[in-house]
């Protein structure tokens, strides 16, 4: 609740106004901050791969909220308990491919994933199955 207060004078107001508070700073979209000071986390100059691991980080919070407002009902949360898990997994790959694709030394940024399975997709050699 907010407190209502009187003033007697303009002079009262101006001793009791508060000051224009500055706007907070905007929340970076991404969902991973990366330590700056890894060279394999350092930013692509390649603007369209920027953009494109800007709309995988947005379509991975997205997938949070959907999961989110599941979760929300017992119901269904109990009743889909695996599906919302097999969500949170795809969520977090868009995530950590996101991670990849806006590194500017994508190999190194690899072998950073903490996902083992999506790291050991993504390192192995031969054709695409």
């Amino acid at each position: 609740m907010s407190k209502v207060v009187r003033f007697r004078s303009p002079e009262q107001f101006r001793r009791h106004a508060v000051a224009a508070v500055a706007p907070a700073p905007r929340r970076s979209i991404r969902r991973i901050e990366l330590p700056l000071e890894d060279p394999a986390f350092a930013p692509t100059e390649n603007v369209l791969w920027q953009r494109i691991s800007d709309e995988l980080d947005f379509a991975w919070r997205q997938l949070d909220l959907a999961a989110a407002s599941i979760n929300r009902d017992t119901v269904s949360a109990t009743r889909h308990r695996p599906s919302l898990h097999t969500v949170d997994m795809v969520g977090q790959t868009l995530g950590q491919l996101a991670v990849v694709l806006r590194s500017s030394l994508p190999e190194a940024a690899v072998e950073r994933v903490p996902m083992a399975d999506l790291r050991g997709r993504l390192q192995r050699s031969g054709g695409i199955r």
